[in-house]
């Protein structure tokens, strides 16, 4: 009995303890010895009962614990597949290296063997998620913040566990990062014939720095060319050794001024002359076979269709852009609204002839004067005033704010689209961002061309992972087993063997729309966009109330329903979460905007498409930039982003050219450029509809005066906005009625 009870005040010493705060004394970060010291401490005092497998080994291994840490984890990188163990692996290593007498040989031996011994697909990834995407600085910089925000002397366990764990990831990384880049790198030596000091010239003198990549092994044979052209200089270079892997030649052209030219750097202007001209070097070159081809994604997507701007040269057989960039459609501004997140992006691609990734990571910078920005009201066109350092990309978009013959000039225009008759893949997601520019060019094409050779490839991606590899789950929703395809290491290379070698076309491309339907584990294929629906779902907005919620009706109605915004209050904002992240949450903002809800579904349907409406209001000012949300809310009671749009009322009719409302007439505006979606909504779901006007710091403030917006400031904002839908007013959801 007394040991019995003993053993129970121990326990309950022990529980008290865990759940007691932890003494913290700072330490200097430069002194790298007290502070393992300190962190080996705070990881033994740790409560670890309910952690993970992995972060069990990551406390084991910061205690010192070395033996039960490689126990731990080599259970765990049993279980998880090669092709995502990048990480994983530089943990095994670590740990196994910190078990011999001399850590830094012991790591480099052991890495340089398993780097020689993983296949061509393998090292490549090793570069993509280590070198590419090194995530060491921004490890760092994470522990050296949390660490330097802690003000007390004590912590609570929840911020000693967070602080243990972001440690292990600085201290692993940053003491590795030397020896696997200088191992992947002399292996790609062992791999890979790389030429990468080749420079070619412009028909107008400029430069354009070019690099050639082949497999070692057979290198008189001649072969296709698989191009990427890339503002991106010093990280396409997978995408070339992928190609060679392949059984192809890869070549980088990086846009002039960039990497060896010597030329100014000319962001968009110059890919639809310039890439003309790289294709046609290339298929005078003794290793060409005269057949080239173009792949990559946004801005290297965009230059495939630039190529084309004047002329197809007769060396190119196919392209596959994915989510390629449209300048002026979607970059850098949508539906003529300009965001400010191209400001910073202007750096980090012209600073230097590589890329500035500390200009780029400087999030505190940017953050700061958005915020700047939009409390002080001054005008847009006075950011890089406000930022003390001159942007002059970004002055050059002041002038431009509608599709310009500035924008005309960089890729197919109407029917320009008519000369494109080779085979084209195009690829994005219903989460893209340049979704719209991917459309623009497939929906333009097909205008413009009799039965284009293009098909379209479509899914729950975003804006990288429909470039590349879909993971699990996309921003907190698990994807469909059918959704996880393989984009960047099969499809895209069985379409340029099917166009390229005459094998057989990828199965997945069963006819010219291709799309995976969500919550549904298949893929549909219809032979047009418009196959893709049977039936349409039309709401009405309604002045009906309850709670919350305004009413969609099924029928036009007699209902005013009035929005006031004040652009003059800056200490609110409107609009602010339209972008879909997470996918899937329990609640949505419901005094944002104006929230309208239908009726519960009597059937399983499928949402294929994208929506469109008609807005039918009387406003007080001569313009207005407004955005229409829609969710699916489930029958569990959660709110599914499925698609939004936002766009400015003065174009919505066209692009081009303004055209200002009448204040105080009423008006209809309609649009149906919002983002494409394909997913099962089940029997008892309700369309929720967000109506808002866009006021926040992430894009131009439109007061509505009619001047130019980059102009207006908050001196324009005299008056508060006062907007009046009416009953007539409609959202339309296009679907697949499968009973129909």
């Amino acid at each position: 009995m007394k040991k019995t009870f003993l053993l129970l005040l121990l326990f309950a010493i022990n529980t008290f303890s865990f759940a007691q705060e932890l003494p913290f004394k700072k330490v200097k970060l430069s002194d790298s010895v007290a502070l393992e010291n300190q962190m080996q401490q705070l990881a033994t005092r740790c409560d670890t009962r309910n952690l993970s497998e992995l972060d069990l080994f990551k406390f084991q291994l910061i205690k010192g614990n070395y033996k039960e840490a490689l126990i731990t984890f080599q259970k765990r990188i049993k279980e998880t597949p090669t092709e995502q163990r990048q990480y994983l692996d530089v943990y095994m290593h670590y740990v196994e290296a910190k078990l011999s007498k001399s850590f830094k040989d012991a790591f480099k031996k052991s890495y340089r063997k398993y780097v020689k011994n993983s296949n061509d697909i393998q090292v490549i990834n090793l570069d993509k998620a280590l070198i590419i995407r090194d995530p060491t600085d921004y490890y760092v910089g994470n522990f050296k913040n949390t660490y330097q925000n802690i003000t007390s002397d004590k912590i609570s366990q929840e911020i000693a566990i967070d602080l243990v764990k972001k440690y292990f990831l600085s201290m692993v990384f940053s003491s590795t990062r030397a020896i696997y880049f200088e191992e992947i790198a002399q292996d790609h030596k062992r791999r890979y014939a790389i030429n990468d000091s080749i420079v070619i010239s412009m028909k107008d003198g400029a430069e354009v720095s070019i690099v050639v990549v082949k497999r070692k092994g057979n290198t008189t044979t001649k072969k296709s060319t698989i191009l990427v052209s890339s503002i991106y200089a010093g990280t396409n270079e997978t995408a070339a050794m992928l190609a060679a892997s392949k059984g192809y030649i890869g070549v980088i052209a990086n846009t002039r001024g960039k990497r060896l030219s010597t030329s100014d750097i000319k962001p968009l202007e110059y890919e639809n002359t310039d890439v003309y001209e790289v294709i046609d070097w290339i298929s005078k070159q003794s290793w060409s076979n005269q057949k080239v081809a173009m792949v990559g994604g946004s801005y290297n997507g965009f230059t495939q269709w630039a190529s084309m701007k004047h002329n197809v040269h007769p060396a190119l057989k196919t392209i596959v852009p994915m989510v390629a960039v449209a300048p002026g459609i979607d970059y850098p501004m949508e539906n003529n609204i300009l965001h400010n997140y191209s400001y910073s992006w202007n750096f980090y691609v012209t600073n230097n002839k590589f890329l500035d990734f500390e200009v780029s990571n400087d999030f505190k910078r940017w953050n700061t004067l958005k915020n700047k920005w939009y409390k002080t009201g001054v005008a847009f066109n006075k950011l890089d005033s406000l930022d003390g350092e001159v942007n002059t990309l970004w002055n050059t978009y002041m002038q431009h704010s509608s599709y310009d013959d500035y924008w005309k000039k960089m890729i197919p225009y109407e029917e320009e689209f008519a000369k494109i008759d080779i085979p084209i893949l195009t690829i994005t997601g219903y989460y893209d961002d340049s979704q719209r520019g991917a459309m623009y060019y497939f929906n333009e094409h097909h205008k413009y061309t009799k039965k284009p050779n293009h098909y379209l490839l479509v899914g729950p991606y975003d804006h990288w992972t429909a470039q590349t590899k879909p993971e699990e789950s996309l921003r907190n929703y698990k994807l469909d087993k059918a959704a996880l395809i393989n984009i960047e290491e099969d499809v895209i290379y069985q379409w340029f063997d099917y166009i390229l070698n005459g094998k057989e076309k990828p199965s997945i491309l069963k006819d010219k729309v291709n799309f995976q339907v969500m919550d549904t584990n298949t893929w549909m294929h219809k032979p047009s966009l418009n196959a893709m629906t049977n039936d349409t779902l039309t709401f009405h907005l309604s002045s009906d109330k309850i709670k919350d919620f305004y009413a969609l009706k099924p029928k036009q109605n007699n209902s005013e329903i009035q929005m006031s915004v004040d652009f003059k209050d800056r200490e609110s904002m409107t609009n602010t979460d339209y972008y879909p992240w997470p996918l899937e949450k329990e609640n949505i903002n419901l005094k944002d905007g104006l929230i309208f809800k239908s009726e519960a579904l009597l059937e399983d349907v499928i949402i294929n498409g994208s929506f469109f409406g008609n807005l039918e209001f009387t406003i007080n000012k001569k313009d207005v930039d407004y955005s229409v949300i829609i969710y699916q809310l489930t029958p569990e009671g959660n709110y599914f982003h499925l698609s939004y749009y936002i766009g400015r009322a003065s174009y919505a009719i066209d692009r081009e050219h303004r055209n200002l409302l009448t204040p105080n007439q009423k008006t209809q505006v309609s649009f149906n450029n919002s983002k494409l979606i394909s997913k099962k909504l089940e029997k008892g779901s309700r369309i929720v509809v967000v109506l808002n006007v866009n006021k926040n710091n992430n894009a131009q403030l439109n007061y509505g005066t009619g001047k130019d917006v980059n102009i207006e400031s908050v001196k324009d904002a005299e008056i508060p906005l006062k907007i009046t839908f009416t009953g007539n007013s409609s959202i339309s959801l296009p679907i697949w009625n499968s009973i129909k």
